[in-house]
């Protein structure tokens, strides 16, 4: 450490003690202090000196009082040297020599804790800018911050502090920081392990040596404590209630680059459990509380599943209202028998009831629309279940990016729930110029909204023109037309479709319609949809397709028919975009009544979504959906246009979007296109997962997929050898203008004549 001014707190000391000795003779006997004065003091105000002082003006001074206030003016740090004389007309003047103040602190050459934290340190530790400087003070300062780094494994860390004069009785403190390379682990011994080889115990730790090649990881001591706490997890799970850690030891190289660890344990016997009871009052019925039980007699003695039975049982108490109840489970070791005696001593308290439901965070969204979400209400007994059903259901609505139920103490029977959201987009406004690889280019005008002023209402209005599409679309959905939930939609729609600019076929058709829909709940994660649709549709074909040409040679090119929908919907997933737990399974079905058409259809599609947390930030997703449908009557198939098609995001990624299944020549050349089928089959297995090294991931996900799928011309002809596979990588990003989707797949089994794309996005689509 390198400092101007040369007096050390020893020096300094022994001063104050000569300085008690050593003062004017007349100060050796007792006098009447008329009057006190101060010479030196320029930062210190006299009221902050007269504070330390012993002495006051009307009273009688002695010796032992004046060493006694010059000892407390040195230990305020203040002042590098004190002394105290007397006037002969009974004043005593106190001369004081300064502390210089601190004008600027600098903190150089640190890379791996930040500035800011450093600063924050400074400052707990009484170094900041304007304080009084004390010599002191730097060497408490060098040990925190050699400590810090050696908390990170950084042991060759070498802490300067730099002190440079300046005008004012003032200095500058540079922190020079060399913060050195970071020590990593040469060897984990592991003493007292018997059981567990240390092979098994060193594969559970975040610490690895690696002894053989002379380098290891970066040692840290947070990371020693979590492997300490995992052995003990991984002991006491296995039935080792007596397991401890008696010690742990960190020695240190010679050099500083290596670190040796020592964990000291004792295993102690396995223990079983010979008895379970439960005490207090329990509220449940016993059997429905030994249920909840996770451990068992005779089954070896594990923490993690004790825990898990506290939770379960406290959990199952609120649903009852008891929102506090305690749940303790008590053991004793009978060592003689090496078993374990466990009781849960319960203690409902109070039954607690909610005061009131608050809402925060809600800028746009009406709080009528989040309180209709609400399973847990105002008055009622609080419940758990029904707080993390209220969650659930914010989150699957769509309007938020964040949502969180706090609970809040009002007294020893009342709480406040606070609902805490943060709103996200849900919806768009688009005019201008688009492209997609389906369809081309696209000029459009619309809106699209889930949450229609914050009333919770959909409402979308759309025109939109392409090289394939033209359509205009209006339409409104209020999901609570009813207090019960029971939804109402209705619409007005206008197409053309151009199934050539579509690689489908070279026919057009052009539909106009009015639709209805009703959807009922049948219970939390249940609901039924009825709905009617009066379509009015004219089909234009061209000369070179036969199909075409023969359907309205036989049925005409105009039909007016109505189509009945129903459907059910099972969803107990926990988000409406990036579920990572749940399953959502739909059935639904739709087909044209046969009074109102030549040509009556049905189609049947049944969809699975299932989502399993693999990890924190990992989800398993399984999807796979059938569709099928047949003409009926005198109709022994689907009419052309109503056929469907695969490939592309949404089905099959890494093939050119409708362009799986059967074929047919189209032109003379021998090219050929997909003529669609009556049954499709799509699935997908995929690991979704925040994009890495990006710190607000909430609005955007990755996945590394595997799709699979095809069409076929019926059920008879479906085989497994015929299915389409691809593997990649998918980005699904909440954008302002809705969602967006890009894939990037490689096709796995496919055949000589299928159209591939590797890299293929939509923008708009559900995911």
């Amino acid at each position: 450490m390198v400092n101007m001014f040369q007096k050390n707190s020893t020096k300094t000391i022994l001063s104050a003690a000569i300085a008690s000795v050593l003062f004017t003779p007349s100060l050796a006997y007792a006098f009447t202090l008329k009057n006190i004065e101060v010479e030196g003091a320029n930062k210190i105000g006299f009221e902050t000196i007269n504070n330390y002082l012993t002495v006051s003006p009307g009273k009688d001074v002695n010796a032992q009082q004046i060493q006694e206030s010059i000892q407390r003016l040195y230990k305020t740090g203040f002042f590098k040297d004190v002394s105290f004389y007397q006037r002969d007309n009974g004043t005593l003047v106190i001369k004081v020599l300064e502390r210089p103040s601190i004008a600027e602190i600098k903190i150089e050459g640190n890379s791996l804790i930040e500035t800011d934290v450093l600063t924050s340190a400074l400052d707990g530790l009484g170094l900041k800018k304007g304080r009084i400087y004390n010599q002191v003070q730097m060497d408490h300062v060098v040990v925190d911050l050699k400590r810090r780094y050696q908390n990170q494994g950084y042991y060759a860390a070498v802490i300067d502090i730099v002190t440079t004069e300046l005008p004012r009785n003032r200095v500058e403190l540079k922190v020079d920081i060399k913060e050195g390379e970071p020590a990593t682990i040469g060897r984990i011994n592991l003493v007292g392990n018997k059981v567990y080889t240390d092979k098994r115990l060193k594969s559970l730790m975040q610490m690895v040596e690696n002894a053989s090649f002379g380098s290891g990881d970066k040692y840290s001591k947070p990371k020693m404590e979590a492997d300490i706490e995992t052995l003990k997890s991984y002991y006491l799970d296995r039935g080792f209630a007596e397991f401890k850690v008696r010690s742990s030891q960190v020695s240190i190289s010679a050099d500083k680059t290596k670190v040796f660890t020592t964990i000291n344990m004792s295993e102690g016997p396995n223990y079983s459990i010979s008895k379970i009871d439960y005490v207090g009052e329990i509220i449940i019925a016993r059997k429905e509380i030994e249920s909840l039980t996770q451990v068992k007699e005779k089954d070896v003695f594990s923490r993690s599943k004790v825990i898990e039975s506290v939770n379960a049982i406290r959990d199952r108490l609120s649903e009852e209202g008891y929102a506090f109840a305690e749940v303790a489970p008590e053991t004793v070791l009978n060592k003689d028998n090496n078993t374990v005696a466990l009781t849960f001593k319960v203690e409902p308290k109070k039954r607690v009831y909610i005061r009131r439901v608050e809402i925060e965070g809600n800028t746009r969204t009406r709080d009528h629309v989040i309180r209709r979400e609400m399973r847990q209400l105002e008055s009622a007994p609080y419940s758990l279940k029904m707080v993390r059903q209220s969650k659930e259901r914010l989150q699957r609505v769509g309007f938020f990016k964040s949502t969180d139920i706090e609970t809040k103490r009002v007294s020893a029977d009342q709480v406040d729930l606070v609902v805490k959201v943060e709103e996200q987009a849900t919806g768009s406004f688009s005019a201008g110029v688009g492209y997609s690889q389906t369809d081309g280019a696209s000029f459009n005008l619309g809106i699209s909204e889930r949450n229609f002023i914050g009333s919770g209402n959909k409402l979308n209005f759309s025109v939109s023109t392409s090289s394939a599409k033209k359509s205009a679309d209006i339409g409104v959905t209020n999901p609570y037309f009813t207090k019960d939930g029971v939804s109402l939609g209705v619409g007005l729609y206008y197409s053309e479709i151009d199934a050539s600019q579509l690689s489908i076929a070279d026919y057009t058709t052009n539909n106009l319609g009015v639709r209805l829909s009703l959807g009922y709940p049948l219970s939390e994660n249940d609901s039924l949809s009825y709905g009617l649709k009066f379509d009015s549709q004219e089909l234009v074909c061209s000369d070179t397709f036969t199909f075409c040409s023969n359907y309205v040679d036989d049925y005409g090119k105009t039909a007016n028919s109505i189509i009945a929908s129903m459907g059910w919907v099972h969803n107990t997933t926990n988000a409406f975009y990036f579920p990572s737990d749940g399953q959502k399974t739909s059935l639904s079905f739709e087909g044209v009544l046969p009074s109102t058409s030549k040509t009556p259809y049905y189609k049947v599609y049944l969809n699975e979504n299932w989502f399993q947390p693999i990890s924190r930030n990992f989800t398993l997703q399984l999807k796979s959906g059938l569709a099928f449908g047949d003409g009926y009557g005198d109709i022994d198939n689907l009419p052309f246009y109503e056929k469907f098609y695969a490939g592309g995001i949404g089905s099959v990624r890494g093939y050119e979007s409708n362009s799986l299944g059967p074929l047919y020549d189209s032109t003379t050349d021998g090219s050929t296109s997909p003529t669609g089928g009556s049954v499709k089959l799509t699935g997908t297995a995929a690991v979704v997962f925040p994009i890495p090294f990006i710190e607000d991931s909430s609005n955007v996900r990755m996945s590394w997929f595997f799709d699979f799928g095809n069409v076929f011309d019926d059920f008879g002809k479906v085989k497994v050898d015929d299915l389409r596979t691809s593997t990649g990588l998918g980005v699904s990003w909440i954008t302002p203008v809705g969602p967006l989707t890009f894939s990037i797949a490689q096709p796995i089994s496919y055949q000589s004549d299928d159209k591939l794309q590797t890299f293929q996005f939509t923008l708009g689509a559900g995911f």
